[in-house]
């Protein structure tokens, strides 16, 4: 094989424009509800649980819905803050 055959490895040349992402007012306030809300029903469960094995007992039926909503609450603002990161970087 000649050396004009022989294909590069590395990275690839850097490209000469370079895209820029504007991010509005109204999405930022969007991402840090979510943000916000995601990042406090986290703490909460965890807290929830952490108090309730400090202590040595079990949770009630009552603690476990609070907590399969934090959980759930938890689930989709994580879902979301994909969403949101995604459909702004297309």
């Amino acid at each position: 094989m000649s050396s004009d055959s022989t294909p590069l490895i590395g990275a690839p040349a850097k490209p000469d424009t370079v895209l820029t992402v504007t991010l509005s007012p109204a999405f930022l306030l969007v991402f840090k509800s979510v943000l916000a809300l995601t990042l406090i029903c986290l703490v909460l469960g965890c807290s929830l649980v952490g108090l309730t094995v400090h202590s040595g007992r079990t949770l009630t039926p009552q603690e476990t819905g609070l907590l399969d909503l934090f959980t759930s609450t938890f689930k989709l603002g994580f879902g979301a803050i994909i969403g949101l990161l995604g459909g702004k970087a297309l």
